[in-house]
């Protein structure tokens, strides 16, 4: 279990960090993409998919 946490934490945090990028770059400045808050809220809701994910494949 421990190691399918660490990896969709780990997942989850790159895919946040290009997903607010690429917003931020298509002049899209929106809730998820300046405020800390929003990007907490992409970040938790990528892990807990990552984390189902996982689940189902072992």
């Amino acid at each position: 279990m421990g190691k399918r946490v660490l990896i969709s934490a780990f997942i989850a945090t790159i895919l946040v960090i290009v997903i607010r990028t690429i917003l931020r770059n298509n002049g899209i400045h929106n809730f998820f993409s300046e405020n800390s808050i929003g990007g907490f809220l992409i970040q938790w809701s990528i892990y807990v998919f990552l984390i189902l994910f996982f689940k189902k494949k072992v």
